[in-house]
Order: structure tokens, then sequence, then C-alpha cells
């Protein structure tokens, strides 16, 4: 069984061609499934997997958002084969349209913005960091290029202005209307009229100043009302949930469909490590080195170096040693939120009731993301120093970690009491 490949078709004559996912799964059995996309010749690696590439080169100014979207592709191909031993050719094209019949690049087209109009210097802006041509201003990757993941919220931001333009009968808003007058009328519109949760609003707001800022910076406007201290991106406690060390036992431990054993192991990888999606989903066994997983982070391009857990080993040793076959973040999610609401995992129940009068169920609150807050918060619990959980999440700053640690008051009093008697004091 060969690993999947993205093959370019193109006649002599056209300057373009079609990308197709192929697959040979065993046997004679052969997978061609066209991902819905034409790209320019000059922007494909012919044989890029020979020298480690990526099948879309740099000189394609969204080459980031193709890979990241053909890796994906070729991951659920592999998991549909592996994992739910689906071995029809047509079923497994049937599976991959209905996964990314929605998939598309948004490529941008803006060229210019209309003077004093906000939300249309947000659109230009956001074009040219989607083409590589503004780098990250403040951060770790300062200096750098944007990648995708950070290109969403500016962009929901984006849509956001641009509806409540529409709900205030407007096209859009001036640069001096950005003032704390326009972030109470916003704040109104989005906490009361659309329902949205405090953490949204303080990511709308925190889009809108860097937009803000960054206009000042170029001489765009002169308004600096944004500045004010009750123009503020509030600060909230993150609504994800964590698991504690018995939990995630009976997650471990639970009599579960075969199918979705690979799903419930990453999971178990990521309680144990803290690795992000982006991460502990493309680990080699080349990653692992002295009892360490040594990987340089996909987000933060920080690297961190993270001590393997017995219970980490365990898992490890169900595949001999290497780490078990990945999968999409969209099948990781679906499958996890499942696996959890078995009987035989024993945990599910009800985490709250919505506006609505509806039942939440504590399942439904599990993602990819709920193996790094877990195993932060485990470590926090059992006494281990900050700093050092630090140097395994890969977090700089002591603020930004303490959002994931989900105890209560009495948890640390406790912890404050024990390290107090082993101090003697």
């Amino acid at each position: 069984m060969s690993k999947p490949k993205i093959y370019l078709k193109r006649k002599s004559t056209e300057p373009d061609g079609q990308l197709y996912l192929y697959y040979s799964y065993g046997g004679k059995s052969r997978l061609i499934f066209y991902t819905g996309f034409r790209i320019n010749n000059s922007y494909y690696n012919e044989n890029y997997w020979s020298g480690n590439k990526k099948p879309i080169n740099k000189k394609c100014a969204y080459h980031e958002n193709y890979n990241r979207l053909f890796e994906e592709m070729k991951l659920y191909a592999v998991s549909l084969v592996v994992n739910e031993k689906i071995f029809d050719n047509n079923e497994l094209k049937s599976r991959l349209s209905e996964e990314f019949k929605a998939s598309k690049i948004e490529e941008p087209t803006v060229t210019d913005f209309v003077a004093g109009d906000f939300i249309s210097y947000c659109e230009y802006v956001q074009s040219e960091r989607k083409q590589g041509k503004r780098s990250i201003v403040n951060g770790n990757r300062q200096g750098m290029n944007y990648k995708p993941n950070s290109l969403r919220n500016p962009g929901t931001t984006i849509t956001s202005l641009r509806e409540f333009a529409k709900f205030k009968k407007k096209n859009s808003f001036t640069f001096d209307e950005i003032d704390v007058k326009f972030y109470n009328s916003y704040r109104d519109y989005l906490l009361n009229e659309k329902k949205r949760k405090i953490s949204t609003f303080s990511t709308r707001v925190r889009d809108i100043k860097a937009f803000m800022h960054e206009a000042l910076d170029e001489g765009v406007h002169t308004n600096s009302e944004f500045k004010n201290k009750r123009f503020i991106a509030p600060k909230y406690d993150s609504t994800g949930i964590a698991l504690t060390l018995e939990e995630i036992k009976k997650i471990k431990d639970a009599d579960i469909p075969d199918e979705w054993d690979h799903v419930r192991d990453l999971f178990l990888i990521a309680c144990y490590s803290a690795l992000r999606f982006s991460d502990f989903s493309k680990l080699e066994i080349t990653d692992i080195d002295d009892g360490f997983i040594r990987i340089k982070q996909e987000k933060t391009e920080n690297r961190v170096s993270i001590p393997i857990m017995k219970e980490m080993k365990s898992v490890l040793a169900k595949y001999g040693g290497v780490f078990p076959p990945p999968c999409t973040n969209q099948h990781f999610n679906r499958t996890i939120k499942k696996v959890c609401a078995l009987k035989s995992v024993g945990l599910d129940r009800v985490y709250e009731i919505n506006d609505l009068g509806e039942k939440i169920m504590w399942s439904s609150k599990i993602t990819s993301h709920t193996g790094r807050r877990s195993y932060a918060t485990n470590m926090f619990k059992l006494g281990v120093p900050t700093l050092l959980i630090m140097s395994a999440t890969g977090h700089k700053k002591e603020e930004m970690f303490l959002r994931y640690i989900k105890a209560t008051n009495e948890e640390k009093s406790r912890l404050l009491a024990d390290w107090m008697d082993k101090l003697g004091i």
C-alpha cells in the first residue's frame, strides 16, 4: 500500500491542469479522485514526494491553502481504507466528495480600498495578508507570513462587520465612526441581537483594533478612539472542558467499535502530550528521541521536547512503537464525540441547558483540543510547576497558559497547602 499522492493531469497546449488524488491501497485497487481544482502548471512540484516537498510550490500565492487541503484529503483517504476498511472505489469517491464538497480556495481579489471606508480597508489588508504581501507585526512569528488558520478569525470579523452595517441600514463604516459609541452598539448587536458568546465578541474587537492600528500606522486615518480604555476586548474564561485522569483512563479502557479505535488512541496521545491536532496527527517515529517527543509546533513554530508518559507508551505498543494512522480533523472530532457518548465509556451526562431549554451533552463538548487542555490541567493539579508544563505546551506567556487550566479555587487552595507542607511553613 503506497501513500496517496497529488498528481497534475494536463494537456501540453494548456497553461493549467487538473489536480487528482491517486491512492494505490492494495493489490490492483487504485483510487483516482478529482480534487475539483485546476492550477497553473508552473505551480506544481513534479515528483514532490521524492524530495520531501509539498505538491504546490511557493510561486503560488495560495500554496499553503492548497497544500493544507490536499493533506486533509490524503489523510481522510487513508483513514477510510485503513480504519474503516472501505475497499470500494465508488464508495471512497462518494465519501471524499461528501467530506470535501464545500471545500474551496478563497483567492483574494481586492487590490485597493475606498478612501475613508473602514470595511473596504479591512478587506484590502486581508487580501494582502493572504498573498503574503503583509507580514505579522507582533508576537513569536513577527515578520513572517500569516498562516491560513490565523486568517480565519479576521475574515469572519469582516463578514460580521458587513452584517452589522446591513443591520444598521448602512453600506459600511468610516474610520471616524469606529469609536466607543460604535463599540457599545456592536456589542449590543452581537451579544443581544445575534446571541453570540462574549468570547466571540472579544475576538471581533481584537481584530477591529488590529485593523485600526495597521491603518493608523500607515497614515490612513487619525482616529485614536479605538485606543480608549472602554474600547476593550473583554477577557473571558474558556468554555472548553478538561478531563480528569480518571476520565481519561475510562476512555482508554472502554470497549469500543474497532473502526473508532485509532481516533480514541490519537485522543489519548493528545491527553498525554498536550499536542494540538495539527501536531499529534502528523507524528512519525522519527519524532521520538530518547524518551521524548521532539517537534516544531505547526501553529507557533516553537520547538518543544515532551517526555513520553508510561500511559502513552502502552498506546504506542499497540502499533509496534509507531503512531496510530492519521485522519482529518473533521473525522476526528465527529468520532471522538461518538466514542465519549458510548455507554461502555460511562461518562456522558447533561453538561448544560441552552437558552432554548435543550440539553447539551458532555460528549458534544469533546474536541481535538480537549486533550491539550486536559494535559495542562492535570499536570497543574498534580503540582507540577507552571513553567515546566509550559515547556511542553509551548506557551511563552503564563497568562495565556493559565487560560487552559480548569481547576477550582478549592483545588488551587489545596495545592497551595500541599506546597506549604513540603516547605514546612
